[in-house]
């Protein structure tokens, strides 16, 4: 057995069970619409299925690069966020080197981290979920090959201090990723540094608010000399033909889209709205899909959701023991969450 995955299980997501409205996984509640699922049908038709797929995703790369103002060869196209966060490290640290990642923040940078050996350093957050002067700690920055900070935060919600970003940005001798795969909801972002720093990653993804989590679809945008790097380690057919269809047809008609993320940030609103209202629920700031809840009893809280379908997020990790995530759903899920709020209230957390 490798020694690295001592003390560690399967990472298991929640397992999707009909009738449940899933709050819970950060996912855009709307399904594709009606007519990109159509150009996706007409695409398959035209698919060999008996060639593996265009391993550099030729097509996809340059459609991105059209609508950022890249060249191609900044740009990585992988199976999902995930993957390309693993293959950072793989090309970028060796076992035992250094890692840091904020505390809390999404897991997988820790846990793909310690499964290749790294060391990794978990800096806390500050009392409202911030970065800290610690970020600025003068050896890290000189040691750490690698720095992860999703941006907004999961399953904080909130953008960073962009200050303290860019002094890590300038002084750190390692590489620093920025995750944006919320950017559709913040509307924040690195990418017009992306030519300034050299040590800047930036990751996107097709899975949130373009809605095609399905396909596992992720992008790293870097200075050639780290995505040259990333072309080494990746698999050669890592992303497949249906997921690079899938993310072509949907980037082609993304304007279908921006009224999904509309609806999105004002439920997001209104979610606040009735949450501040509360005698017992406070929500944190958020730049994302999702809110951070801190509640008097998380577990009742959870269990009482549940038993009227609907799942959200609760956490086994100290800092976030007195909280849950909330997804933003559709309008009636989110209607339907009101409601079962306003009777848990009415049983003054009895039930």
């Amino acid at each position: 057995m490798n020694p690295n995955l001592r003390g560690m299980r399967p990472y298991l997501p929640a397992p999707r069970l009909a009738g449940v409205i899933s709050l819970d996984a950060n996912e855009s509640p709307f399904d594709l619409p009606g007519s990109i699922r159509k150009k996706f049908l007409r695409k398959i038709r035209t698919l060999v299925f008996n060639r593996y797929p265009d391993g550099p995703s030729t097509e996809l790369r340059g459609a991105v690069g059209k609508r950022l103002g890249l060249r191609p060869d900044w740009i990585v196209a992988g199976n999902g966020s995930d993957e390309l966060i693993g293959c950072l490290i793989d090309a970028l640290v060796s076992p035992g080197e250094t890692v840091v990642v904020p505390d809390p923040t999404f897991v997988m940078y820790e846990r793909l981290a310690r499964i290749r050996g790294a060391r990794v350093v978990k800096l806390p957050l500050g009392e409202d979920f911030d970065l800290t002067e610690r970020f600025l700690d003068r050896k890290l920055l000189n040691t750490a090959r690698l720095w992860f900070f999703a941006y907004p935060n999961n399953p904080t919600a909130n953008c960073f201090s962009e200050k303290i970003l860019r002094e890590i940005l300038r002084r750190a001798r390692g590489i620093v990723v920025i995750d944006e795969a919320y950017v559709d909801f913040s509307g924040r972002t690195f990418l017009p540094l992306l030519r300034k720093y050299p040590n800047l990653v930036i990751l996107r993804t097709f899975s949130k608010a373009l809605g095609i989590a399905l396909g596992r679809v992720g992008l790293a945008l870097a200075h050639p000399n780290v995505t040259s790097l990333l072309n080494v380690v990746r698999l050669p057919y890592n992303l497949s033909g249906l997921g690079q269809a899938l993310a072509m047809t949907t980037l082609a008609s993304d304007h279908a889209l921006r009224k999904n993320i509309r609806t999105i940030l004002a439920e997001r609103d209104k979610l606040l709205r009735r949450l501040r209202s509360s005698p017992n629920l406070r929500p944190c700031r958020t730049d994302a899909n999702f809110v951070l809840v801190r509640a008097p009893n998380p577990k009742k809280l959870f269990e009482f959701l549940r038993a009227r379908g609907i799942l959200v997020k609760i956490f086994s990790e100290p800092r976030l023991a007195s909280h849950v995530r909330i997804t933003v759903g559709r309008p009636e899920e989110m209607r339907k969450l009101a409601r079962s709020l306003d009777q848990l209230e009415k049983t003054r957390w009895r039930a």
